[in-house]
């Protein structure tokens, strides 16, 4: 028998196997459910906020019974099932989802077994070949990573010692630690892994992780098929997410409580930190943008640390901080009024002032009373060069 026979032989018997799945696995019961059916699931599929990680359905909380009200209220008014877990999403963020495959996550489920049974081609492609290029096993790109990360915590160091969140003495260990892992790092070069040789074990386990992508992607496609009522998106997607929550109407307190539930609600932390930094609050504002910037670098908390580290009188931290999110996007207005003034008035630099505020005065969408001060203050930066 020649190999692309026997290939062809594979290819259909793992074909079969998967047809065979998907018809043993889709349910034959078609019978619409109840409304208080209805409610239970979607209860059970989301996280109860204050509950320790229960559903909303399991929780005994005086909490999880409102909230299970409420979702007796939503399918009664006709809401569907997207429009129910919109609405949850978008006052506690994607972490109140308990059953990825049926409320958005569907889309992460049918690539990852492609991308595996991907693996498994290539494995069994490269199977014959005699070697490879050598494997960059620490790449430059991971090491410039890795260089970014230390020099934005040494600038967070010196805004958490200025905002007196750490002492002098802690601050000074821990910015020794930050300064010799830098210095490890400026002399950091790419490593390079030997050649793999060829193998027979490499076509089992490209053939093995080709079957069981497959499988994966079957499973897939038999849960989020399963309990779709009509006009669902196969794939689990949120269609529509028309009922969401004015957090204007949300305590700090209440935020707090939210946050503290969920310490990763990246959007709720913004919208609070946003809150103190306005009011003034600059002690509260830092504790949160910090915790945003250990999730991501956003540029918005960037600009904002930037600023209050500068008003603290930390005049290159501020800067620094405020170059950086400005390096992510040039899209954020007050980006450009901040290093106007830091550059105008913290570091006595009138030329460098002048191109942030006419990028400033060239956005559209920008306030009145925020436009009147920009050309106030170009005006005085131009008369004193």
């Amino acid at each position: 028998m020649n190999k692309k026979r026997r290939s062809s032989i594979y290819v259909g018997v793992i074909v079969g196997l998967l047809a065979f799945i998907v018809v043993g696995l889709i349910p034959r019961d078609t019978n619409p459910e109840t409304p208080q059916e209805r409610s239970h699931r979607i209860a059970s599929e989301l996280r109860c906020p204050f509950c320790n990680g229960e559903s909303i359905a399991d929780a005994q909380s005086s909490i999880a019974a409102d909230l299970r009200d409420l979702i007796d209220e939503q399918v009664a008014s006709g809401m569907t099932d997207e429009q129910i877990f919109g609405y949850y999403i978008s006052v506690y963020d994607d972490r109140v989802l308990l059953s990825p495959p049926l409320l958005g996550w569907g889309t992460v489920l049918w690539a990852l077994p492609l991308v595996v049974a991907g693996g498994g081609v290539v494995a069994l492609l490269r199977r014959r070949r005699s070697g490879t290029a050598p494997e960059v096993t620490s790449s430059r790109a991971a090491i410039e990573d890795a260089r970014r990360i230390v020099a934005t915590d040494i600038a967070e160091l010196d805004v958490q010692e200025a905002a007196g969140e750490l002492d002098a003495a802690e601050a000074a260990r821990l910015r020794q630690s930050y300064l010799a892992e830098q210095e490890a790092l400026a002399k950091a070069e790419p490593q390079a892994a030997p050649a793999p040789t060829r193998s027979r074990a490499r076509s089992l386990v490209g053939g093995g992780i080709l079957v069981v992508g497959a499988i994966a992607l079957t499973v897939a496609v038999v849960v989020t098929v399963r309990d779709r009522a009509p006009g669902d998106l196969i794939t689990g997607g949120i269609a529509d997410q028309e009922q969401t929550r004015d957090l204007t109407t949300v305590t700090n307190e209440e935020m707090e409580a939210v946050i503290a539930a969920n310490p990763d609600v990246v959007p709720m932390r913004l919208a609070l930190a946003g809150r103190y930094f306005d009011e003034g609050n600059f002690s509260d504002a830092v504790r949160h943008y910090l915790e945003v910037l250990d999730r991501e670098q956003h540029p918005e908390a960037l600009a904002n640390v930037g600023w209050m580290a500068y008003l603290n009188g930390e005049v290159e931290t501020g800067l620094a901080f405020v170059e950086r999110s400005l390096a992510i996007t040039d899209a954020l207005p007050q980006a450009h009024w901040y290093i106007a003034n830091i550059r105008y008035l913290g570091m006595q630099d009138p030329t460098g002032a002048v191109a942030p505020l006419e990028t400033l005065l060239a956005f559209e969408s920008i306030p009145a009373e925020v436009r009147d001060a920009a050309v106030s203050l170009l005006d005085e930066v131009k008369a004193s060069l």
